[in-house]
């Protein structure tokens, strides 16, 4: 049910062109194979995707993580600049090789300044992040997305942002959200269709995909 919840949500943002892979916790081997995408992978990631019996088509970074032979058939891509995280590297290759708005695996690994530092990143790019069950991305503008009743997502300003909801259980109408400072976590979607008008600035919308039960969830019809 998360993979067909994902892939509905996947396809109504628009068209992903790589799948780039930081060293967090990574899908499963199956989910690869709902993507026919290139594998961008950081050093630290090329590990674990071997460990999966996944090959990355790019491996990118200082090359101080890799601990597991790469293949022959796998881009090798050495930087040292130290100014740049391995991240911001691979999202350099991707936009400049036209494997750009990416799905991003594996932002939540390391200590907490370093998962800070990930979704920093991610939330100034266009690509979406996958960390199951949470599906996350930056909304600019008006969008309109379709969820099951009861689904449970976070909207927080990145680092500020003024949004209008419709379909939410705690709606929001011309709402600053800051980071740190004002967030609406944890809030339920009430209908089926949900509607998102960012007036200005970013928010970064976090979505569960899998079924949350908490005290949130109560008195909602729940369609998971």
């Amino acid at each position: 049910m998360e993979d067909k919840k994902l892939l509905a949500i996947v396809s109504a943002l628009g068209k992903y062109r790589s799948l780039l892979c930081l060293s967090g916790a990574l899908p499963e081997r199956k989910f690869f194979a709902h993507f026919d995408l290139p594998i961008i992978a950081t050093d630290g990631a090329a590990n674990l995707l071997l460990r999966k019996g996944i090959v990355a088509d790019v491996v990118i970074g200082d090359w101080d993580s890799v601990r597991e032979p790469i293949g022959e058939k796998t881009k090798k891509i050495v930087i040292k600049d130290q100014s740049s995280s391995d991240f911001q590297k691979a999202l350099k290759f991707a936009q400049e090789n036209h494997l750009s708005p990416s799905i991003v695996l594996g932002i939540n690994g390391g200590y907490i300044d370093h998962i800070l530092n990930n979704v920093g990143i991610l939330a100034q790019t266009d690509s979406i992040g996958y960390t199951p069950p949470n599906l996350c991305f930056s909304l600019r503008s008006h969008l309109i997305l379709n969820f099951p009743m009861g689904t449970k997502l976070s909207l927080l300003g990145m680092p500020f942002g003024k949004i209008s909801t419709r379909g939410l259980r705690w709606e929001l109408k011309d709402q600053e959200l800051h980071f740190s400072g004002y967030t609406s976590c944890f809030n339920r979607t009430v209908t089926e269709q949900v509607e998102f008008h960012v007036h200005g600035g970013a928010v970064f919308l976090i979505i569960y995909l899998s079924n949350m039960k908490d005290e949130g969830s109560v008195g909602i019809g729940m369609q998971y």
